[in-house]
């Protein structure tokens, strides 16, 4: 490495002290250098050739810099849409409808909150996973209607008899459910009664991952007992509301239920949905078809 010091008077006399370090053995990937003041005087100047480098007799640590590649305006926007999850129309105006549904039914929903507050211990919403559209999972949003670490060996017992016997179990027709749930609180058994438990599903009309018409979304380990001859159930998004629950809601057997979503699905179309929208305000205050 080659040095020279140079003195230079300046108009005032003051001196100034300036030190180059040039070596011409730099690499061709070097920076064209400009005239840069450094520490302790150090400079670079304009005339150094193209392929020089400065080397300094101290540390002088610096993170490499990646340019990237300007992107056009309308190609940055077009990477932002690739981001937004692709909705169709019918989504679209369901999720308008869920916004307009939240806010009017939102007295609804603040008075059960507090209320659930008031009468129970536990977290105003219940979240659970259930199987949606293709058997993705995702995860439910309902009103709590028990109470906390509650036990449900028993119920799952009963629900997959309905689904693995031969004929329904004793007892009448219908899904087998049990009678004066202990694990219910009472106001949660109003809001069964009335389905405002299921207001809070709108949040999941609003994203996408469920349908204001469409067939019962169930939890995984019920999924695994269905027969294959249900499987195009999962061709549609779940429903907070479906045909099944306008032919009998809870008086109609698992394997019936089944079925009757199978028809859904093969039968769907806007007037249909307009028909069980209309027949499910009928349904929630007719207690012969809730248990």
């Amino acid at each position: 490495m080659d040095g020279t010091t140079t003195e230079l008077a300046g108009r005032r006399g003051e001196r100034e002290l300036t030190t180059r370090f040039v070596t011409d053995s730099a690499p061709a990937r070097s920076p064209r250098p400009g005239r840069v003041a450094g520490l302790h005087g150090l400079e670079l100047a304009d005339e150094m050739p193209a392929t020089a480098i400065l080397q300094t007799p101290f540390p002088f640590p610096y993170p490499p810099v990646r340019l990237r590649p300007a992107v056009p305006p309308k190609k940055q926007f077009s990477r932002i849409l690739e981001k937004v999850p692709r909705r169709s129309f019918r989504q679209l105006v369901e999720s308008l409808v869920a916004v307009v549904l939240i806010i009017v039914f939102s007295p609804i929903l603040v008075a059960t909150a507090i209320g659930l507050k008031l009468t129970s211990r536990g977290p105003v919403l219940f979240r659970q996973e259930r199987v949606g559209l293709h058997r993705r999972p995702f995860l439910i949003y309902k009103f709590r209607t028990m109470y906390l670490d509650n036990d449900d060996t028993e119920q799952r017992r009963l629900m997959r008899e309905q689904l693995t016997a031969k004929e329904p179990p004793a007892g009448g027709p219908g899904i087998f459910k049990m009678h004066d749930d202990p694990r219910i609180t009472p106001l949660g058994r109003f809001l069964r009664q009335t389905s405002v438990d299921e207001l809070p599903q709108l949040l999941n009309v609003l994203r996408g991952e469920m349908s204001l018409v469409g067939p019962r979304p169930y939890v995984p380990w019920e999924a695994e007992h269905f027969p294959p001859d249900v499987e195009k159930r999962f061709s549609v998004r779940p429903g907070m509301t479906g045909l099944w629950q306008v032919s009998g809601r809870s008086t109609v057997d698992y394997r019936t239920a089944l079925r009757i979503d199978v028809r859904y699905a093969e039968t769907k179309s806007l007037w249909l949905d307009l028909r069980i929208l209309a027949r499910t305000a009928v349904v929630v205050f007719d207690r012969s078809l809730t248990r």
